[in-house]
């Protein structure tokens, strides 16, 4: 990506190329943190260092691509949410563990419904059926990991801990929520309505992942390094 020259008006390339020295930057201090945890922390801050680094890979290749031929591909964002998401509904997971038992069933149910949602969209996209029953099958899954992070044991381990896990927990499922949302709704956009992996579409798509990867990433070592200390 740092091959070709472009111009700050280039927004697309400069979004590409900024999400992916943020995700690399992002990735980088997840790992470190991992020497100033407690040792209980140190499975979600792997996790959401590895989300951040697969992303910041995939951020890599899409601006190379872009820059070659002003195209991209939802195939390829396809492959890195396929890693991505699992992964942070894994860290998820993990961060509530941490503070107390949580089954290890809501593991697996979370991480099939983590997978299920991204391909539900997936087979829209590709048109093995209607992208619209693609969009609902992905937005059902994402709303049963949303009622375990609310109602399920999960919330239970966390809702007796301290200040800086719970106010962490808070704003981890209030980005899922919110940030989340921004997947169907482009979805729609992209497929639905036909806008295509046009310049907006990638841009918005580039700028939640700061709302939905790195900023959650950013806050489990935060809040990792104030358990501690």
């Amino acid at each position: 990506m740092f091959t070709h020259i472009y111009s700050s008006s280039d927004v697309v390339s400069t979004t590409l190329t900024g999400l992916a020295l943020m995700s690399f930057a992002s990735a980088v201090i997840a790992f470190l943190g991992l020497s100033w945890s407690n040792e209980r922390w140190r499975v979600p801050g792997a996790l959401v260092g590895t989300a951040c680094l697969v992303t910041a890979i995939y951020y890599a290749g899409a601006a190379g691509y872009w820059l070659s031929g002003a195209e991209a591909s939802a195939g390829v964002r396809f492959s890195a949410w396929y890693t991505v998401h699992p992964i942070q509904v894994v860290a998820v997971y993990f961060f509530a563990r941490s503070q107390g038992p949580v089954p290890s069933g809501v593991f697996w149910r979370i991480s099939a419904a983590a997978v299920l949602m991204v391909f539900g969209r997936w087979l829209g996209d590709a048109s093995f059926f209607n992208p619209t029953l693609g969009a609902l099958i992905s937005i059902a899954f994402w709303l049963y990991i949303l009622g375990e992070m609310y109602f399920g044991a999960m919330a239970e381990a966390v809702r007796k801990s301290g200040r800086a896990v719970t106010l962490g927990w808070f704003w981890i499922r209030l980005l899922m929520t919110v940030g989340w949302a921004v997947y169907p709704i482009l979805h729609f956009v992209d497929v639905v309505i036909g806008a295509g992996q046009s310049g907006g579409v990638i841009v918005l798509y580039s700028v939640f992942d700061i709302v939905n990867l790195i900023i959650p990433s950013l806050i489990v070592v935060a809040v990792a390094g104030q358990d501690r200390y």
